[in-house]
């Protein structure tokens, strides 16, 4: 998240510290040759995805808003599963502008000796977008492209609505204008929340848990507030 939407007072700092185990969507960050092998296509090319015209689109748009040439777009990507380019973009984007709540997270629980679980692994989340299909992979994308114009004033008006704490609010802009994220609700959201459900109800059994999970995970039907209210649990906002 940019910078000035990093909420992170006093506060949030004690109540991190006063629990027994810390709970994230994973267990920590995978190291940098970890990560590379699941961003890898294990067969084929980046370029196998799209059409000639798309490729050419591609490649001006890589020479405009990343500043790589076709020789070295074509060496960097070759290799790279299609949704690294989107992520590349938005990365380069905010280069040095950012804060990262998981890496904070996990700075304040290794200081205080404060246990670190995931409800999924990185390989798990990766097979997400590996279950999409090429054509849904080759239109992310794109659209990517399309909408390059706009996708910084969404990214905006998303920050602005984490900072207010607006969690509903959030998960109905995610179904407007969420592009394939929306589409596959079910598996990018709806699904790894239920599967969380019974993960959450064991951790919290015994020992005082902090979790923090993507905002877009707690809003909506199906999301993880309502899901675990549906199991018979009294939840209490905490202002910030």
């Amino acid at each position: 998240i940019e910078k000035e939407y990093f909420l992170f007072p006093e506060k949030l700092d004690k109540l991190v510290k006063k629990s027994y185990q810390l709970v994230m969507e994973i267990a920590g960050m995978p190291s940098q040759s970890e990560a590379m092998k699941m961003v890898m296509l294990k067969e084929g090319t980046f370029f196998d995805y799209f059409t000639k015209e798309q490729t050419d689109s591609i490649i001006q748009w890589a020479q405009a808003e990343m500043n790589l040439s076709e020789p070295a777009f074509r060496s960097t990507m070759t290799k790279m599963k299609p949704f690294v380019v989107v992520q590349m973009a938005t990365q380069m984007q905010f280069m040095g502008k950012t804060e990262s709540y998981e890496l904070t997270f996990e700075k304040i629980a290794r200081e205080n000796d404060i246990a670190i679980k995931g409800l999924e692994t990185a390989a798990q989340q990766m097979a997400i977008f590996d279950d999409l299909t090429n054509a849904q992979q080759t239109e992310m994308v794109m659209d990517g492209i399309r909408n390059e114009d706009k996708s910084p004033e969404m990214i905006q008006n998303m920050q602005k609505m984490y900072v207010r704490q607006n969690v509903d609010s959030l998960y109905l802009m995610i179904q407007q204008e969420g592009g394939v994220l929306a589409e596959e609700q079910a598996s990018f959201l709806d699904s790894r929340n239920k599967n969380w459900v019974p993960q959450i109800k064991e951790l919290i059994a015994d020992k005082k848990t902090f979790i923090a999970v993507g905002a877009g995970h707690l809003g909506g039907p199906n999301g993880v507030l309502r899901l675990l209210e549906k199991e018979g649990y009294t939840l209490t906002p905490v202002k910030l």
